[in-house]
């Protein structure tokens, strides 16, 4: 039998086709990306026409907002963006390695709830809460390789959504599946 919970590494074509509930969004990398591009050309502007400024300081100065603009752009993933909580494969999928594009997938007849919590200090998160009599012992062990890691439960961090608007949303599409799953 193979385990239900898996880690799954995700490629750029497949963030596509996946419905994102939580996580940074492209639009929001993109607009990053334009005002450090604006802010560059200002500052590059600034360099050039200010008086009594050396050709070595204004060449260092180019050279520098270069290279942070290659590397920002390098780590942006302006076409995928950074999500955290995603569906894929009818699966519930919460972030196990942002850079790697590594998820923990969950079947949605492990999940008893979602709710909204809190990881210590003050993260806001959302808590989905998994069937202990479900979960193998292969299923725990992958459980402990989340980012909070936990044995009956993953954490998942919300990042420009309300933590309630996020536990709703997956609400209401783990009701449509479990309807669809009981006509079928």
């Amino acid at each position: 039998m193979s385990p239900s919970i898996t880690c799954q590494q995700l490629d750029k074509q497949t963030f596509r086709q996946v419905k994102v509930y939580s996580g940074i969004s492209p639009n929001v990398l993109r607009r990053v990306f334009g005002g450090w591009v604006l802010f560059a050309v200002i500052v590059g502007a600034l360099v050039s026409f200010a008086p009594h400024i050396s050709i070595q300081f204004e060449v260092i100065t180019f050279i520098i907002l270069m290279l942070f603009t290659v590397a920002m752009f390098w780590q942006s993933r302006i076409s995928e963006g950074w999500p955290s909580l995603l569906l894929f494969q009818n699966r519930v999928c919460v972030v196990r390695d942002p850079q790697a594009r590594e998820f923990i997938c969950i079947p949605p007849s492990y999940i008893s709830a979602v709710r909204p919590t809190i990881i210590k200090p003050n993260k806001r998160a959302v808590e989905i809460v998994l069937n202990p009599d479900a979960l193998s012992a292969h299923d725990t062990l992958v459980l402990g390789e989340a980012i909070w890691p936990r044995t009956d439960r993953v954490l998942v961090l919300t990042h420009f959504k309300s933590r309630e608007r996020v536990c709703a949303e997956l609400k209401q599409w783990l009701d449509k599946y479990v309807d669809s799953a009981t006509n079928n």
